[in-house]
C-alpha cells in the first residue's frame, strides 16, 4: 500500500510557511501528500505592492496556492470556507467565516477526505493555532475529531467510500527555546515581541512549546529550494521572506531546516523522539489501528 499523508490547515500559505519542507520531503521520497486548505484567505493582509488585490484576493490566493503546492509536489484539496480573519478582525463575525460554521458539517468535510484519500499519516494545527489564530485553531477542533470518526461507521454513515482509520495524528508545532532566541532579537532591534506579525496581533511570549512535547522532528534540509520556491508562490502574502532578515540563509538552513510537530495519537511520553512520521506505520487497504 502506497504510503499517504493528508494535511489539514486554515489558510492558502499554511502549506508552505509552515511544514512545506517536511512536505516536499515526503512527495519527492515517494508519499502521497495531499494537502486540505480550509479557507479561501480573503481576510488575509496583503504583503506591500499587492494592496490593488484587495478587492480580489481570494482569486490571486487561490492562484498562489494552486502553484505553491504543485511545487511542492502534493496534491491540493479545499473545504471552501471563508477567511475568518485574524484575531479580533470584525471578520470573525461574518455568518461565512470558517469559525462560524456547523461544526459537524465541518467535521464531515474531513471525514471525507479521510475515506477518500485513506491516509495514514494526518497533520493539523494544535490546540493553540501555533500563534492563537481562530482559523488554525478551528482546524484543530475539526479535524481531531474527524480523525477518528473516520473509522466509525456509526457517524456520518452516509459519507463514503468505507470507513477507515488512520494510525498517526499530528500537530504542527515549535519548540519555545527558538520563540526566545527570536523574541530576544526582536528585542535587540527595538521591536515589541508581544505585537509582531502584518497585523500587530501575534505575542511572541505566548509561543511554542517546550522541547519535551515536541515529537517528532523532519530534517529537510535537501529540500530548503523547493520549501523556499514554494512559499515564493505566496508573493501577495511576503514569500515566507520574514525569516531571512534575522539571519543569513546558510545559518537558517544549517539550523532551522527542520519541521517540528507534536504527536497527538497514538499519544507518547515527554521526551520522545522520532525523525519520521510513518515510523511504526503498517501498511494496508483497511487503516485498522
Amino acid at each position: 500500500m502506497k504510503k499517504r499523508l493528508l494535511a489539514v490547515l486554515a489558510h492558502p500559505d499554511d502549506e508552505s510557511f509552515g511544514p512545506g519542507g517536511a512536505f516536499a520531503r515526503y512527495a519527492a521520497e515517494g508519499v502521497e501528500v495531499h494537502i486540505a486548505i480550509a479557507t479561501d484567505g480573503a481576510a488575509g493582509s496583503v504583503a506591500e505592492g499587492y494592496e490593488d488585490t484587495r478587492s480580489r484576493l481570494a482569486e490571486v490566493r487561490a492562484q498562489e496556492l494552486q502553484e505553491a503546492v504543485a511545487v511542492l509536489g502534493a496534491h491540493l484539496h479545499t473545504l471552501g470556507y471563508r477567511d475568518s480573519g485574524y484575531i479580533n478582525d470584525p471578520a470573525n463575525q461574518h455568518p461565512e467565516a470558517f469559525i462560524n460554521a456547523d461544526e459537524y458539517e465541518a467535521i464531515g468535510r474531513v471525514v471525507r477526505l479521510i475515506r477518500e484519500i485513506r491516509p495514514q499519516v494526518v497533520v493539523t494545527h494544535d490546540e493553540t493555532g501555533g500563534y492563537f489564530h481562530p482559523d488554525h485553531i478551528f482546524c484543530w477542533r475539526i479535524t481531531t475529531p474527524a480523525f477518528h470518526a473516520a473509522a466509525d461507521p456509526a457517524q456520518y454513515p452516509d459519507i463514503g467510500p468505507a470507513p477507515y482509520q488512520p494510525q498517526r495524528l499530528y500537530y504542527t508545532a515549535f519548540p519555545n527555546t527558538w520563540v526566545k532566541f527570536f523574541t530576544l532579537l526582536m528585542r535587540l532591534r527595538g521591536q515589541d515581541p508581544t505585537r509582531s506579525g502584518r497585523n500587530k496581533d501575534i505575542d511572541f511570549t505566548r509561543l511554542g512549546l517546550p522541547n519535551s512535547k515536541i515529537h517528532a522532528r523532519i530534517d529537510y534540509r535537501q529540500y530548503w529550494a523547493v520549501k523556499e520556491a514554494a512559499s515564493a508562490k505566496h508573493s501577495s502574502q511576503g514569500g515566507g521572506t520574514s525569516r531571512s532578515r534575522m539571519l543569513p540563509v546558510w545559518l537558517q538552513k544549517q539550523i532551522m531546516a527542520r519541521d517540528t510537530f507534536l504527536r497527538a495519537y497514538p499519544p507518547v511520553p515527554d521526551g520522545y523522539r522520532e525523525t519520521d512520521l510513518f515510523a511504526g506505520v503498517t501498511f494496508s487497504e483497511n487503516g485498522s489501528r
